[in-house]
């Protein structure tokens, strides 16, 4: 499917524009969620659906009753019976005029759009990925902080810090010099038998597969700990691992110029992941 083109349906019909004036557009008034498909299937679709009807409900948008279903059967349409790629989901408060006052009926949007997998290098899940830190630094917004909110400036300012297509994800640090998450990726370490992960309070996105890691590990009774830590704490674990619903899950083998093995326990949470991609349940509904 990688020579194809992106399908993209608007509010259920086939389409490719969206007016100037939409909220999405001008003022980053929406939400997104990208799901991975396997064989016509969304991976945690539930899941994906449940943060998105929050994340709209924190930033004031008022959705369909019938969301959901309608999402589903947007997915179910473009995907067909069995194709592997990635959705993206954007849901837009619609337009508004001029102004940064919230319409009180508002025409919300649903953008629904079918990419082809990417064609990721095998090496990043057998042998892991060379990751920088980078200068940029994140903000603290508890009121926005774990969601997917359309503003990303953020993540677009510290990716554009290499091009270097050797480096696979750079580490962004908080204002206090915290490490929160990667640029499309959360972060986690393994110490002395413990699994940690970045608290994701006043910045960072909350992952869906993120969470799917920690309820693997603890069902595992792995001790999973939130934790704030700065670079050189967060350096010197056992192992390193970014994730993502697209991605899964990749060792990280570099950081900096600090090198790492792929050990036992990031092996086993990544057979656990790329089984969850493999199961054969479709129905979305």
């Amino acid at each position: 499917m990688t020579s194809e083109s992106p399908k993209t349906l608007i509010n259920g019909a086939s389409c490719n524009s969206l007016a100037v004036s939409d909220r999405g557009l001008s003022y980053g008034h929406g939400v997104f969620e990208t799901i991975r498909v396997s064989q016509a299937r969304p991976v945690l679709w539930e899941q994906h659906m449940a943060r998105m009807l929050q994340s709209c409900a924190r930033i004031g948008i008022k959705v369909a009753k019938d969301l959901s279903h309608l999402l589903s059967n947007d997915v179910r349409s473009l995907c067909g019976s069995n194709s592997d790629g990635v959705i993206k989901i954007i849901i837009t408060a619609g337009t508004g005029g001029r102004g940064y006052s919230t319409p009180e009926i508002t025409d919300t949007q649903r953008i629904v759009t079918l990419f082809p997998m990417p064609d990721y290098p095998t090496g990043n899940t057998e042998h892991g990925v060379k990751v920088i830190t980078c200068d940029y630094r994140l903000s603290h917004n508890s009121r926005l902080a774990g969601i997917k909110h359309l503003n990303r400036l953020d993540q677009v300012m510290a990716r554009s810090e290499w091009q270097d297509p050797e480096i696979a994800e750079g580490i962004v640090l908080d204002c206090e010099n915290n490490v929160v998450e990667g640029t499309m990726s959360n972060l986690f370490a393994i110490k002395d038998g413990v699994l940690l992960t970045p608290s994701l309070e006043r910045a960072g996105v909350k992952g869906i597969m993120r969470d799917f890691v920690v309820e693997t590990a603890l069902s595992m009774g792995l001790e999973t700990r939130e934790v704030s830590l700065g670079l050189d704490e967060l350096k010197k674990a056992d192992e390193l691992f970014v994730t993502n619903s697209v991605i899964g899950l990749w060792p990280i083998r570099q950081w900096d110029k600090q090198r790492y093995c792929k050990g036992v326990t990031t092996a086993e949470l990544q057979r656990c992941v790329e089984r969850l991609f493999d199961e054969k349940v479709s129905d979305h509904s």
